[in-house]
């Protein structure tokens, strides 16, 4: 059957293709419908959303991918605003779990315990090394450490031949305790990476500047601390959830966009482009006019594995297009296209950690009053002579953090009933294999509960296998490079986390600045992506 034949099948002519339906092709989409066009998305899954989803466990309907956003800026909050959304942050700190201080006489397991995390700190780095709460989870010498920050040159660990990376800054100004005991844990748990091969000014926009310019770490983090407490309440930054759960942006974002009069195709995906015949001398003030070949899609290999054509591709041709894919589907798309210089496609792509989350509800009187707050984060083994005791990376206690998954089990259950999704697989270590059992045994481990397998509703695992990719200097240089290269040819633009940064804010700030900049004297003006400032 050729692809005119299948129901859903694109149509010939669009004003914009936006290729991807992940958060950042689905807000592209929507950036550009607000715009006045319609624009065609695809994506080659079966679904739209990608790391947002959602799905029913023991009744309840909970977020399967990202449960939560930090918000930088006003993109997000703006877009939530626009889609009629509502955000609700948890108040409650998470806690730490870490391995006993060197030097305690502590050995084995022993000695693992529970912290709280530090009241005045980004990403783990302390506004003030001194702090009560910092001295207790440093000690009194990783503590006077770490203080010596403040009478360093503000030149050390940020000079031009200098180490980008996030663990060189902290090691350089704060040392190896600040580094163990608190960036190393917190950064695994958000970005699934080790600091050691994140670009600093990736995961904190501008951070090595501000160090240089105030004269320390922790001067640059007490400023941030304060602009962030200064903001109106609409725009401080923190951890927030759309109410009912994150797939419900994405679930809203399609909607807006097929009632605003776009097209969203899945089991679509684009195997090839070429500019039309005289685009590439076009105007740069002028939309490019685009060929693309979109073909039927089915199920790689694996889950992990991109989605493979399975029929006849149709050609379609589009004003503008937006490659809001992954990066390997974008590079391969941009091979070939005029005008591009193919050393900008030299890229590397980074791996990511094979990363498996286990979600349980089960009767767990033992949790009432969550004894661990919302959650917490592992610290990895500092050493094989001090194991980690469980093997999970993070425990989050869902009913404790959002009410609606809590009001949920409650009308489902009755009371004492319990939702808790542990997080498995840290950079560098084989792909974990996590049981029912095992994380059972994890949830004692760490909250004191004991939960008999008999007293479990329903479970479930979920692999996002190699998601998240670490943003090294390197990488992070390469694709500004792309992008630069990318803006001097009309009617294309990228997007998408791997050029974006890490973080559903900086992938949605990205994708609505691109949109934005793409829709042309042709059609509406558009609204703008309102702020996109980063912390």
């Amino acid at each position: 059957m050729s692809a005119a034949g299948i129901p859903g099948a694109p149509p010939a002519r669009v004003d914009a293709l936006v290729v991807g339906g992940g958060i950042a092709g689905l807000t592209a989409a929507w950036e550009l419908s607000r715009a006045g066009l319609r624009p065609l998305l695809v994506e080659a899954r079966g679904y739209t959303g990608g790391l947002i989803a959602g799905g029913q466990i023991g009744g309840v309907a909970m977020d399967l991918g990202a449960e939560s956003v930090v918000l930088r800026g006003g993109a997000v909050t703006t877009m939530l605003d626009a889609l009629g959304l509502e955000a609700l942050a948890h108040r409650e700190r998470p806690r730490l779990f870490l391995p006993p201080m060197a030097g305690d006489g502590a050995a084995s397991s022993r000695g693992w315990g529970l912290h709280p995390f530090l009241r005045d700190a980004i990403l783990g780095i302390p506004a003030d090394p001194l702090a009560d709460d910092a001295r207790a989870l440093l000690g009194e010498a990783g503590a006077r450490s770490a203080a010596r920050d403040g009478e360093m040159a503000g030149s050390i660990g940020t000079s031009p031949g200098d180490p980008r990376d996030l663990a060189s800054l902290v090691r350089a100004r704060m040392g190896e305790a600040v580094l163990d005991r608190l960036v190393r844990p917190i950064v695994a748990g958000i970005h699934a990476s080790d600091p050691a091969v994140l670009d600093a000014d990736v995961v904190v926009p501008g951070l090595r500047a501000d160090v240089a310019r105030l004269g320390s770490l922790q001067a640059a983090i007490r400023a941030r601390l304060e602009e962030r407490r200064s903001r109106p309440a609409g725009r401080r930054s923190g951890e927030v959830c759309v109410v009912g759960g994150m797939h419900r942006l994405t679930a809203a974002l399609r909607e807006s966009i097929e009632a605003a009069g776009g097209t969203v195709l899945t089991r679509w995906g684009a195997q090839a482009m070429r500019p039309e015949d005289g685009a590439a001398g076009a105007s740069a003030h002028q939309p490019g006019a685009w060929r693309v070949a979109l073909a039927p899609t089915g199920p790689g290999a694996t889950p992990s594995d991109e989605p493979i054509a399975v029929g006849e591709a149709r050609e379609v041709l589009a004003d503008r297009v937006l490659l809001a894919c992954s990066a390997r589907a974008a590079l391969r798309l941009l091979t070939g296209v005029p005008g591009l210089d193919p050393d900008a496609l030299d890229i590397a792509i980074p791996s990511g950690a094979p990363i498996a989350r286990m979600t349980i509800v089960a009767r767990a009187p033992g949790l009432t009053g969550a004894p661990v707050g919302s959650g917490l984060l592992v610290a990895p083994a500092p050493s094989p002579a001090t194991p980690c005791p469980v093997g999970a990376k993070a425990l989050s206690h869902l009913d404790a953090k959002w009410p609606w998954i809590a009001e949920g089990l409650r009308d489902r259950h009755g009371d004492g009933v319990a939702a808790l999704r542990l997080s498995y697989g840290r950079p560098g270590e084989p792909r974990p294999e996590p049981t029912l059992a095992g994380a059972l045994d994890d949830i004692a481990a760490l909250t004191g509960a004991q939960i008999d397998i008999d007293d479990v509703f329903d479970h479930r695992l979920i692999r996002w296998d190699g998601t998240l990719p670490p943003a090294t200097p390197d990488y992070r240089q390469r694709t500004a490079r792309l992008e630069e290269a990318l803006a001097g040819i009309p009617g294309l633009s990228i997007t998408g986390a791997w050029v974006a940064g890490t973080g559903i804010a900086a992938v949605v700030a990205h994708a609505r600045e691109r949109a934005a900049k793409m829709v042309g004297p042709t059609g509406a003006q558009s609204t703008g992506p309102g702020g996109t400032e980063e912390d």
